[in-house]
């Protein structure tokens, strides 16, 4: 055997060296052989692996707290309050808010500030219902209609009572000149509505009030109560008694009037103005016809051609022309719009 620290030959069973004196069968503690690491125990992390997780995790932390210590300081003013002075801004993806450069190019809307009032939207006015003169349909039902009332002197202080306006109520004056001229309308277009005889209190002539208010409604968007059909006055200066009374379903009225009137004048619309809310002023022309047309002598289909060959179709002088204007409330209708009358005759 040998020993193990000076390396002695010694006999088999010696205690001691005999050289230098050390313990045999003892081994040296610097030359003991290191213990091997214990492994991990199963689905346990190394302590390598577990010592990279903990740096990382102390990394966000510091990170998160470094982020959190900056919009800190952003809120308490250090950096300047958001949206204030020369402040840094957020922009939120998806905002409407952009970066200076962004709203430079207009990009996006400017936000006003705080104690500043927004600007009011302008109110919207125009009519949803148009009206087209370009359009064949809406241009000859415009003339048509106006041509209701121009051939019955309606746009000229008729029957001395005035302009007609009808947006501010009906004076006695304006329910006498509807009255008046829806019945002579009758006369013109359709005279067999009109019952004649030898009636109560002098009348002569008379017309279911039905009828009356039916074509009223049409034309200007009104009708009368049989209060408002009674008058009595005289008319024009003329001798004969002019009144009318309603009742029991019919209209009386005491002065007859001739069948039809003769050289009409005709409307032919030259101008729009949308005033809103499906109102329009319409600018037209007035022409009286020529020869001996009556009204039912016009065929509809005349209200459509263009202002020089309309003038032409009703044998009109073209330089005895005059220009008026009207106001009318516009609905949406079958293929064109309908038109019902708010003011005509109406002047400054």
């Amino acid at each position: 055997m040998f020993c193990t620290k000076c390396g002695s030959e010694m006999p088999d069973g010696a205690d001691f060296c005999t050289n230098c004196g050390a313990r045999m069968g003892v081994a040296s503690p610097a030359a003991a052989p290191a213990e091997p690491a214990p492994m991990p125990a199963a689905g346990m992390p190394s302590v390598q692996k577990k010592s990279h997780k903990r740096a990382v995790i102390i990394g966000i932390c510091v990170a998160g707290v470094l982020v959190a210590a900056g919009a800190a300081l952003a809120l308490t003013g250090v950096l300047g309050p958001l949206g204030q002075g020369n402040s840094s801004r957020i922009t939120v993806l998806g905002s409407d808010e952009g970066s200076a450069e962004h709203k430079d190019k207009g990009s996006a809307k400017e936000k006003p500030a705080a104690d500043e009032d927004e600007a009011d939207e302008p109110e919207q006015t125009g009519s949803s219902v148009k009206v087209d003169l370009n359009d064949q349909a809406t241009y000859a039902a415009a003339n048509l209609f106006l041509s209701n009332f121009t051939e019955e002197h309606f746009d000229r202080d008729w029957y001395q009572t005035g302009a007609f306006d009808s947006t501010d109520g009906l004076s006695d004056d304006e329910k006498y000149k509807l009255v008046k001229f829806i019945w002579c309308h009758f006369i013109d277009n359709a005279p067999y509505r009109i019952e004649k005889g030898d009636y109560d209190n002098g009348h002569y002539q008379r017309m279911a009030t039905d009828v009356i208010n039916r074509e009223l409604n049409r034309l200007t968007g009104l009708t009368l109560s049989d209060a408002d059909m009674t008058f009595d006055r005289a008319s024009g200066g003329q001798m004969r008694a002019d009144s009318a009374e309603a009742h029991d379903g019919y209209l009386y009225l005491k002065q007859e009037y001739g069948q039809g009137n003769y050289n009409p004048p005709c409307a032919i619309v030259t101008g729009v103005t949308d005033l809103g809310d499906n109102i329009y002023e319409l600018t037209y022309e007035v022409y009286s016809a020529g020869g001996s047309l009556l009204p039912s002598d016009i065929p509809e289909s005349t209200y459509g051609l263009p202002k020089d060959q309309f003038i032409a179709a009703i044998q009109a002088d073209a330089s005895k022309g005059r220009t008026e204007t009207c106001t009318v409330r516009v609905a949406q209708g079958d293929g064109a719009p309908t038109f019902t009358l708010l003011k005509m005759g109406v002047y400054d």
